[in-house]
């Protein structure tokens, strides 16, 4: 490139600068036409995911709690309920995976 020559996009040997900021603009175009990246579509999984696991043992959780307060019975129901709500999660986390 001559100095005060225009810039070529056909430029066949472009310094570091300008070869960083094309390949720049280029991931950017790419990810505005695929829509969203991989990287936040899995971690949006991931989110689903802990919570799929998460209410329904948190479910077990205040059900027991509520049983074992209205019957007096300390933490009997409690720790099942929340056995019970565990395994719901996990079984509906895989049921989710599986279908995904």
């Amino acid at each position: 490139m001559m100095v005060g020559s225009k810039p070529n996009d056909d430029d066949p040997a472009p310094d570091g600068l300008t070869k960083a900021v094309r390949e720049r603009r280029a991931r950017w175009e790419s990810s505005r036409s695929e829509g969203e990246s991989l990287v936040m579509r899995l971690v949006g999984q991931i989110g689903v995911l802990g919570w799929i696991i998460v209410a329904p043992t948190l479910i077990g959780l205040f059900v027991g709690r509520w049983i074992d307060r209205w019957l007096g019975t300390g933490i009997f129901w409690s720790a099942p309920l929340l056995l019970l709500g565990v395994v719901i999660g996990c079984w509906a986390a895989w049921r989710w995976m599986h279908q995904q």
